[in-house]
């Protein structure tokens, strides 16, 4: 189930990626630079607004899980409810803020041409109604996830990710402007918002409207308390970068900096997606007091996404430059390029304390977690700003990877062995090192023949070729497991034959 799960749960993400990855030069085609990077901005700032949230989604899932398994419908009842008025009170309250502070932001905070400022202010109030959506449409999700219903949340998620990026489009060639652009994508919010209402009615949870008991908020509330700590910082994580280099460096520097993270991080991003099943594994696991069957699964977890995430790494470094020069254009080589290997650095640094973020979480020391997570956010906004202002945007994804690798490696020394029941010596050695040692050898020999062959699409492909078949068979040969490897020959001999 957890592999079935882990599947679904990227396919949910991967599917919406490669659509927003290939609408990017259409939407900039037909926005423009300063276009498309206010369309960015207006999405930062709503994400920005989340900070909002206590982050009352986390305790939702490890509490609907369990009471799902009890059969304890009453608590299960409360326990939904209680986060569903959470979030619509959120949610209003955020968009109130959002709207009534547009056109403030705008003047404020960001230099915009004048031809489009009054159509900025508008798009801000517009995307105050998403906000409010978005906050519903995250919440809702948690319920199939609870119930280890993987499937239908990735389908949703997979369906409408690919909507709102085809919508997009389509309302910039009809050259609705940004405005129109932020409507289409509220719109489908609000579809979406509908088809999970329908889902969970699915469900038939017998369920009716219902005020929760103490016990039950406070249990939530405390879990979630600690957990805010971790959305605050993933909101800092996600968001800030952007705002503070539109901020100081202006929209057209956004667009050549948000182009190339927003391919890292979705890149980067999928892996999470592969570990984050984990989490509800562990509170089992935990529940239960069979802690001792989580040291397997959580190495061998490790060992795989820290694997893919170096092939990845590999991939961007020996395509990214052809990538980005076929994808939008050659102007967004010169900066755009350094700016990519400097994030997906830093982002692979992040995916190491992912799967230690979420066993910390689900054994009950959230608290820990989220005080290294703020740490890390606090120090990450200094650092981009900081590189932003001495130089530009390649110095703030510069602050981005030092900020990372500090804070990463504080946070992997200290939980390993105490509220990790592994040690970091044996992760190391059976988790991380193996990976990195294998990723690095074959990349320290193909990063150098990228030089060799010839600067074009054909060069690109026979280099990248065969850096995915290295990368591949080493992988086969030194990382996966004796058993994994047995079904991938066997899967490959039903093929061949």
């Amino acid at each position: 189930m957890l592999l079935r799960n882990s599947l679904w749960n990227l396919s949910g993400s991967a599917i919406p990626m490669v659509v927003a990855l290939a609408t990017v030069p259409a939407l900039i085609a037909s926005l423009g630079v300063e276009g498309y990077g206010i369309v960015t901005l207006v999405g930062s700032v709503i994400g920005y607004f989340g900070v909002l949230d206590i982050n009352l989604s986390a305790g939702a899932i490890k509490y609907l899980a369990e009471q799902h398994a009890a059969n304890d419908r009453k608590r299960f009842a409360e326990t939904f409810w209680f986060g569903a008025m959470f979030y619509g009170a959120l949610g209003l309250l955020g968009a109130l803020a959002l709207f009534f502070a547009s056109e403030y932001l705008v003047g404020r905070f960001f230099e915009v041409s004048p031809e489009v400022r009054e159509a900025t202010v508008l798009a801000f109030q517009v995307g105050a109604l998403g906000f409010a959506l978005s906050q519903t449409q995250n919440y809702l999700l948690v319920v199939p996830q609870a119930l280890q219903r993987y499937d239908r949340s990735a389908q949703s998620e997979a369906f409408f990710g690919v909507l709102v990026n085809l919508v997009s489009v389509a309302a910039a060639l009809a050259g609705t402007g940004i405005v129109g652009v932020i409507v289409a994508r509220v719109s489908v919010s609000a579809l979406n918002v509908l088809y999970l209402v329908f889902l969970i009615r699915s469900f038939r949870l017998d369920m009716g409207m219902c005020w929760p008991r103490k016990e039950v908020r406070s249990a939530l509330t405390s879990f979630s308390a600690y957990a805010y700590l971790s959305k605050i910082a993933s909101t800092l994580h996600q968001h800030a970068d952007k705002v503070i280099v539109g901020a100081v460096a202006g929209p057209v520097a956004l667009t050549f900096y948000t182009v190339p993270v927003t391919l890292a991080g979705r890149i980067l991003g999928l892996t999470y997606r592969l570990s984050s099943v984990i989490y509800p594994r562990a509170s089992a696991l935990a529940g239960a007091g069979r802690i001792s069957e989580l040291r397997p699964v959580y190495l061998d977890v490790m060992r795989y996404v820290t694997y893919i995430n170096l092939v990845a790494l590999g991939m961007i470094i020996l395509a990214g430059d052809e990538f980005l020069r076929r994808w939008v254009g050659p102007e967004f080589i010169q900066l755009g390029y350094p700016v990519l290997i400097l994030m997906t650095i830093a982002l692979l640094i992040d995916s190491l304390t992912n799967i230690p973020s979420l066993v910390n979480d689900a054994l009950g020391h959230p608290r820990i977690t989220g005080r290294f997570a703020v740490a890390n956010g606090v120090m990450g906004v200094g650092m981009v700003y900081l590189g932003t202002t001495v130089g530009g945007i390649v110095g703030a994804a510069t602050g981005h990877l030092v900020s990372s690798l500090l804070m990463g490696m504080a946070f992997l020394l200290f939980v390993h062995g105490r509220t990790v029941p592994v040690s970091f010596i044996e992760t190391l050695r059976m988790g991380y090192g193996r990976s990195i040692a294998v990723g690095l050898l074959i990349l320290l020999v193909l990063v150098p023949l990228k030089w060799m062959v010839p600067n074009s699409l054909l060069g690109t492909l026979a280099i990248v070729t065969a850096g995915a078949i290295a990368l591949c068979l080493a992988g086969i040969a030194f990382i996966v497991g004796v058993d994994q490897r047995t079904a991938v020959l066997n899967f490959a001999r039903r093929l061949r034959s």
